[in-house]
């Protein structure tokens, strides 16, 4: 795997999120929009929740990813965003929230930390508030990774109970990073809190 400075530059102008824009679209009716980006990295999904009328709070451990997210926005865009360096790990709580995003983010919670986030995100979803994120499946070429989550489509269908699916979506190919080819299994999830 490459620093985070690295991941930051290669996708500091990626296009929008096709998964976040389709949640958007599902908790566009929902008051306050309120929403948390859960591991911002460079910003790209905060700036599209914020240009969608969202207020964020956009968390990340790295000072770099917070700085980055920050310098994306505009004056008046800044009064949308909350950006906070924090572990997500940790957290001992995640306000009310409308639309939580966990882009690429749930895969480098540790094992051991994982069923609190979820339980965390879980919580402050607001009755038919929308989460969209990925997790990284069993064949994904980090697995051996002991301090990264991975899950079957199994695992993640049960995260997901008391939740209506809106998509989950399994991909899997060989992709091309900065330390060479990886196979990429992933799960993309839409859930909806009843």
């Amino acid at each position: 795997m490459t620093s985070w400075n690295a991941f930051y530059e290669r996708t500091n102008e990626r296009a929008p999120s096709l998964l976040l824009s389709c949640a958007i679209d599902h908790a566009r009716h929902l008051r306050p929009l309120h929403a948390v980006d859960l591991g911002c990295g460079a910003g790209n999904e905060t700036l599209q929740l914020i240009q969608a009328g969202w207020q964020v709070l956009a968390i990340d451990k790295e000072p770099e990813a917070i700085a980055r997210t920050a310098n994306k926005c505009s004056m008046d865009e800044a009064r949308m965003l909350d950006a906070r360096v924090a572990d997500f790990e940790y957290l001992a709580e995640l306000p009310p929230s409308s639309l939580i995003h966990a882009g690429l983010a749930l895969p480098f919670c540790h094992p051991g930390r994982f069923d609190h986030l979820w339980n965390l995100i879980f919580k402050a979803l607001v009755p038919g508030g929308v989460f969209a994120g990925h997790f990284f499946g069993l064949r994904h070429g980090w697995a051996s990774q002991g301090h990264m989550s991975f899950h079957s489509v199994e695992n993640v269908q049960a995260l997901a109970a008391g939740l209506e699916t809106v998509l989950l979506r399994e991909t899997e190919s060989a992709m091309v990073i900065d330390s060479g080819t990886v196979n990429w299994h992933r799960i993309d999830v839409i859930l909806r809190k009843a």
